[in-house]
């Protein structure tokens, strides 16, 4: 490795690395694994990016695998930013190079945060209106593929990507085409490795048609490649590589810049927070609130708020909070007049709830506090913190009073507190359990948790990588629920772009327990979760 990264040196702008306490640094993200990589690439820029590319790509060619492993911000919950072998960290691909004001367009570099991006469109009235974690990057939030609580109202990030420039896996630079028939034609004729992807493709739509037709419902799985059948637009007869690479995880190419259509800053809004007994009535409140079309429109498990208040976290907004109970928090941003009737519509709607409170001036920071009371449960003090096994799956929420039904079996069985949260208006919903991963026995009854809550989530149609691509965690459940053909098909899909395989190969169809189980960290996350 030495060698390599002496020579890496040489030919690049950016700075590699294989000092251990780099590796190291480089080895976590929010998830429960722990990788160790062999290098760690901080480029400069795109060239840098693409000359890493073709060195990695050249040495796989003759047998050598040093897998790359794209990372933003190290945010990711399921492993799918760690790698064994060289990692690409795009910290330094972070600028917001241009805003077109006029036509609500910017362009910025993938190694952008949520939060840089938001600060310099807020000059201009403007911001991306997505729902996530600020120190997630542009790249990230497209590789990932989040459905954040926004997504009912505004769409995800894939509605507000215009193009993408990707370098591919032996360092081609491609900006994404919508192409009509003859475009693609053309596309087709190049001796490229671009031009073999589009003919590969083309050929492996037409010939799984009715797989690509089973994926219609992408809203309920990120697993695989699943956006593909966004790939071949049959109505407006075009063809376009850019939504492949949503929920690819950088196993595809690496994402370099990113051209994103922006909004004017939503209105702060009405907010409402309403108590209920039993998840049967919070799913029927919720039920025909969803029928105003509300900016958002979140549940939480009673159980969430007592742990915070423990720990000092008391908000009059919540009191008293009931040993068991739910509490369902909606929001409303649409103009001045329609928020307020829908607001009241809201409030009538609830006029059975055991309690109900509109926002008002006086108990507008108490509203704000709740995500806080959320990431104090999170962060709650105990041998570890709570480990992200299972965050962000899917529930229709039609089906959502049956799993917590049997969720309860789970805590019994397991001794676990398992309360739930998430947005009902996406159906994306979270819940954490409490192993503490320094323990062999505990890190075994994980990986049995694991299983279960997966076959419990399949048993109430649901998805286990629903809100988020699976990355490495994930894939052990996801990754074996799909149908040979439909594995054989996404394999197909990932060769075409990536022929050697070194991109990213443990993550989603590479997923395996052996893996996971080898690198489950043995100490906690440090800082906030």
């Amino acid at each position: 490795m030495n060698k390599i990264t002496k020579y890496l040196n040489q030919h690049i702008n950016g700075q590699v690395f294989d000092r251990p306490s780099i590796l190291k640094a480089y080895s976590r993200d929010k998830s429960v694994i722990e990788v160790t990589p062999r290098l760690v690439a901080i480029p400069y820029d795109t060239d840098d990016i693409q000359f890493l590319l073709r060195f990695s790509n050249d040495i796989a060619e003759k047998n050598f695998k040093l897998p790359v492993t794209v990372r933003g911000n190290g945010q990711s919950k399921t492993g799918a930013c760690l790698g064994n072998g060289m990692i690409i960290s795009m910290e330094k691909l972070n600028k917001v190079q241009e805003v077109d004001e006029h036509d609500r367009l910017v362009r910025v570099q993938a190694g952008v945060t949520l939060e840089k991006l938001n600060a310099v469109l807020a000059a201009y009235n403007l911001c991306l209106p997505i729902k996530a974690n600020e120190k997630e990057t542009i790249g990230g939030l497209i590789s990932t593929f989040p459905t954040d609580p926004y997504a009912k109202k505004y769409g995800s990030i894939f509605y507000f990507v215009d193009r993408l420039e990707v370098a591919l896996s032996n360092g081609e630079l491609i900006q994404t085409v919508s192409y009509t028939k003859n475009g693609l034609k053309n596309a087709e004729k190049s001796d490229k490795l671009e031009g073999e992807i589009y003919r590969s493709l083309e050929s492996l739509i037409d010939e799984n048609g009715d797989i690509i037709d089973g994926l219609s419902d992408t809203t309920r799985s990120r697993a695989g490649y699943s956006m593909i059948t966004h790939v071949k637009n049959k109505d407006q007869k075009t063809f376009d590589l850019m939504p492949l690479f949503f929920g690819a995880e950088g196993t595809l190419g690496v994402i370099t810049e990113v051209i994103l259509r922006v909004e004017p800053i939503p209105r702060h809004g009405k907010r409402i927070l309403a108590t209920f007994p039993t998840i049967e009535k919070a799913n029927e409140y919720m039920k025909q609130v969803s029928k105003l079309d509300p900016a958002t429109l979140e549940v939480f498990d009673a159980r969430i708020f007592a742990i915070a208040a423990k720990h000092g976290k008391n908000l009059g907004l919540l009191e008293p909070i009931p040993e068991s109970g739910y509490y369902v928090l909606v929001s409303f941003n649409d103009n001045f007049l329609t928020a307020n009737k829908k607001l009241r519509q809201a409030l009538g709607i609830g006029a059975n709830a055991a309690t109900i409170t509109a926002e008002n001036d006086i108990n507008s920071d108490d509203f704000k506090d709740i995500y806080t009371l959320v990431d104090c449960y999170l962060n709650d003090e105990n041998s570890m913190e709570r480990p992200s096994l299972v965050d962000e799956f899917y529930m229709d929420s039609e089906a959502i009073v049956k799993f917590v039904d049997k969720i309860k079996l789970v805590e019994k069985a397991l001794d676990q507190d398992l309360p739930i949260f998430g947005s009902y208006a996406t159906s994306i919903y979270t819940v954490r359990p409490n192993f503490d991963l320094a323990e062999i026995a505990e890190r075994k009854r994980a990986m049995q948790f694991l299983r279960f809550f997966g076959k419990i989530v399949k048993e109430c149609g649901g998805s286990f990588a629903g809100g988020r691509s699976e990355g490495r965690v994930k894939g052990l459940i996801s990754t074996p629920e799909l149908g040979s053909r439909e594995k054989e098909f996404y394999t197909k899909v990932k060769k075409a772009f990536d022929p050697n395989g070194f991109m990213n190969p443990e993550t989603k169809l590479g997923a395996t327990f052996a893996d996971v189980v080898r690198h489950l960290r043995t100490s906690e996350n440090q800082g906030v979760k």
